[in-house]
């Protein structure tokens, strides 16, 4: 019955979704997870700009979500793409299912406003995430405790926090010095799609982070490119470099340059 309920996409639509990530269709090995998610950071945005325009509760109906983002080239937000990548995965052939996260980088216990996907392969869990923005794990990292997953932009781990879930951390390879940050609180058991509605609706209400103000991302090879309000961070190979909008006219243009997006 819980199984049932898993985001699935068919052959038709995995092939369209491949496409739409620039990759050809091999077979479900760990390598080819790693390219997934990798290329799907960088093709496919983490953006919000639906909710911004309209305050309107955003659909995450697995047919509205692959109409929105693969036939209408957009992006999404956690809630959308990792229901998305889910049902790519499944209709490839993953063994894989969703799992609820608690967002901890800030101060307190929040309710589960993530969303992500576990992996079941060669008797091992692997996390995926497709739906965060900023430094994002760029490959699928083993979930096991003190097993550290490295890539491009750091190392990620987990540690224990009590019997069902798991704190997920990152540490930039810059500050070897320096202690990680503590990203998610991850559920080691799967959660129905309809367990997500409550946080989709608390996401989509006034006070929520992503209500009034754009955030867009989207990973480079030189790191996140973003843009939060009128402020982009462009990444290039000199380094970060900042700039602010003056005008929706300019945003626009960002969006159709760097993200692909065109919006009216």
């Amino acid at each position: 019955m819980l199984e049932e309920s898993f985001e699935q996409l068919d052959q038709e639509q995995c092939a369209a979704y491949l496409k739409r990530l620039k990759l050809p269709q091999e077979e479900c090995t760990l390598e080819f997870l790693d390219r997934l998610i990798r290329r799907h950071l960088e093709e496919i945005p983490f953006e919000n700009l639906d909710l911004v325009r309209t305050h309107e509760l955003i659909s995450t109906d697995l047919d509205t979500v692959y109409k929105k983002i693969i036939q209408g080239k957009r992006g999404g937000y956690c809630f959308e793409l990792n229901a998305l990548f889910l049902g790519l995965l499944r209709g490839l052939g993953y063994q894989a299912y969703p799992v609820a996260c608690r967002v901890l980088r800030r101060p307190g216990l929040r309710m589960p406003t993530h969303r992500a996907s576990v992996v079941c392969a060669d008797g091992k869990k692997y996390f995926c995430d497709v739906g965060y923005g900023g430094f994002a794990c760029v490959r699928a990292a083993l979930m096991e405790p003190g097993v550290v997953t490295h890539t491009d932009f750091g190392s990620f781990y987990f540690e224990r926090e009590c019997a069902g879930w798991l704190n997920f951390w990152h540490k930039g390879e810059k500050n070897r010095e320096k202690s990680g940050i503590k990203i998610f609180m991850v559920a080691e058991f799967p959660s129905a799609p309809v367990d997500f509605a409550p946080a989709n609706q608390a996401m989509c209400s006034p006070g929520a982070m992503f209500y009034d103000k754009v955030v867009v991302h989207r990973m480079t090879e030189y790191g996140p490119l973003s843009v939060e309000g009128n402020q982009v961070t462009l990444r290039e190979k000199e380094g970060k470099k900042i700039v602010t909008l003056s005008s929706g006219e300019e945003l626009r243009e960002v969006l159709k340059k760097e993200f692909k997006i065109e919006v009216i």
